[in-house]
C-alpha cells in the first residue's frame, strides 16, 4: 500500500525531523539519496536505520535508481528493516528541498562517549568547531575531516546542528566516517588535556605558521565562527595559535577552506612522511 496522506503518523514524524528540536527530542535524523542509502544498508550502520521512505516515480528518473532500489529492498527484507513506498508529493512535503532525491532513511543517532572515544584513539587529530553556523560549511568540514584522517569533530554548544538535512546533504555520505560530538568547552578542554592533546587555535592575528607545528603530537585544531573567528575564551586556552599564509590583500579564508588546508597539511606531515 502506497502512503499518500500527510496525516500519516510516519509522514508527520519525518516532517518533524526538519526541526532541530524534534531531532533532539527523538534522537533521530534522516538522510536522502539513493547512493548514500545504498552504502548505509550495506554497512555496519544499517543497525541505526529506523525505516525508509521511497518513491518509484522519482527513482525511475534517476540513473540506476530502480536497480539500486531493488538491491536496497532485498537487503532491508533480509535485515527486517521497514520500507514504505510513498507518493511523490509526500516526499516533496516531508523533505526540505524543492526536488527530493526519491528515497530517504530515518536513522537513530548513535550515543557516543567522548572520553572513551578519545582514549581509544591512537594517533588521530581532531577538529573543534567553535560557533560555525553555515550549513554548507559544516558539511564541507565533515568531508574534509573524512578525507584527511581526522577521527573526530567536537562541536561546541554554539555550533549549528550537524544533523540538519542541509548539512547532511553536503557531507555526501561522509557523516559516518567521522565521530561527531557536542560538548561544553570546559569539559572538552579537560578531556583533551588528560589525553595529551595539544590545542591549536587558528587566528589571523598570529605569526606562527602551520608548518612549524610538531605533528608527532596529537593535535586538536580549533576553527571559529565565520564572522568572528575563535572566541576569546577558547583561543586563550589554546596551547599554540597558528595562521595560514596567504596573499595579504585577502582578508580571510572561508572556514571550510581553512579546515581543508589544515587537514591536508596535517595529513601530509602525519601520514605521508
Amino acid at each position: 500500500m502506497i502512503i499518500n496522506s500527510k496525516s500519516n503518523e510516519k509522514v508527520k514524524f519525518v516532517k518533524s525531523l526538519n526541526d532541530k528540536k524534534f531531532r533532539n527530542k527523538n534522537n533521530a535524523y534522516y538522510l536522502e539519496g539513493i547512493k548514500v542509502i545504498n552504502e548505509v544498508v550495506f554497512s555496519n550502520n544499517i543497525s541505526d536505520i529506523n525505516f525508509i521512505f521511497y518513491s518509484k516515480e522519482i527513482l525511475s528518473k534517476v540513473n540506476n535508481g530502480i536497480l539500486l532500489l531493488e538491491e536496497i529492498i532485498k537487503r532491508c527484507e533480509e535485515q527486517h528493516i521497514p520500507m514504505y513506498e510513498v507518493e511523490k508529493n509526500i516526499l516533496e512535503y516531508v523533505c526540505d528541498t524543492v526536488t527530493p532525491q526519491g528515497i530517504l532513511c530515518v536513522l537513530n543517532k548513535k550515543d557516543k562517549n567522548l572520553i572513551s572515544e578519545i582514549k581509544n584513539v591512537q594517533n588521530e587529530n581532531i577538529f573543534i568547531l567553535d560557533g560555525v553556523q553555515d550549513m554548507g560549511n559544516l558539511g564541507t568540514i565533515i568531508r574534509n575531516a573524512a578525507a584527511f584522517n581526522i577521527g573526530s569533530i567536537i562541536c561546541l554548544e554554539n555550533t549549528a546542528d550537524i544533523y540538519s538535512p542541509k548539512v547532511l546533504r553536503s557531507t555526501m555520505g561522509n557523516i559516518f566516517k567521522v565521530n561527531i560530538f557536542y560538548e561544553k568547552f570546559e569539559e572538552v578542554l579537560k578531556i583533551l588535556k588528560e589525553n595529551n592533546y595539544t590545542l591549536v587555535g587558528t587566528s589571523l592575528n598570529e605569526t606562527k605558521k602551520i608548518d612549524e607545528l610538531d605533528f608527532n603530537k596529537k593535535i586538536a585544531f580549533v576553527f571559529g565562527n565565520e564572522a568572528n573567528g575563535v572566541t576569546d575564551n577558547v583561543l586563550s586556552s589554546c596551547d599554540e595559535k597558528i595562521k595560514i599564509e596567504m596573499n595579504e590583500q585577502v582578508e580571510s579564508l572561508n572556514v571550510s577552506v581553512a579546515s581543508g588546508i589544515v587537514g591536508y597539511i596535517q595529513y601530509k606531515n602525519k601520514f605521508l612522511n
